[in-house]
């Protein structure tokens, strides 16, 4: 948890340590790391670009529990539920809606809503992908044009003058997609 790599038991290199959460503030606590998977696409883009580019689809998402799933009619609990949907951005051009159960993403299954901003992000901006989608009891494929999530510099400029976000509000922006 110093910021080194995390190992496999073969002795490869599965993660990179990146925080600590520790009640003393000393090394004993949670570690998270980033997957080597990710850490690689971010060098090789760095290297390639000077830059890091995240696909984007502005949708504001939630999980899909037992009980959802059994008011929408769903056989299980998966997918990711569209509580929001981004003006102008990419889903909404799509006609993706609020309501939405979001079940497949590129053919890559959505089993929780915490996959959604992975396959999303690691989808490259400007490409075509399909969108499998839980509405009004029937499965959908709904085509989209991934946008690219902004660098901080850019939504920095972006937001400039405009209120700052109330907490909860913040703590919704966790599952902007």
């Amino acid at each position: 948890n110093s910021g080194g790599p995390q190992v496999n038991m073969r002795g490869e290199v599965v993660g990179i340590n990146s925080q600590i959460y520790s009640r003393t503030g000393g090394f004993m606590g949670l570690s998270f790391a980033i997957p080597i998977d990710v850490a690689m696409d971010v060098q090789q883009q760095l290297r390639q670009y000077g830059r890091v580019s995240r696909g984007r689809i502005g949708v504001v998402i939630q999980e899909v529990s037992r009980e959802l799933a059994e008011s929408f009619g769903l056989p299980k609990a998966a997918g990711a539920l569209v509580n929001g949907v981004e003006k102008g951005g990419p889903a909404e051009k799509a006609g993706i809606e609020s309501g939405d159960i979001i079940l497949r993403f590129d053919s890559k299954e959505v089993a929780a809503s915490s996959d959604l901003p992975r396959i999303v992000g690691n989808t490259k901006p400007g490409s075509k992908s399909s969108i499998e989608v839980w509405r009004k009891g029937a499965q959908r494929d709904v085509p989209v044009t991934v946008g690219e999530l902004p660098d901080d510099r850019l939504a920095a400029l972006q937001n400039r003058g405009r209120p700052k976000p109330q907490p909860e509000v913040a703590a919704n922006r966790l599952g902007l997609v």
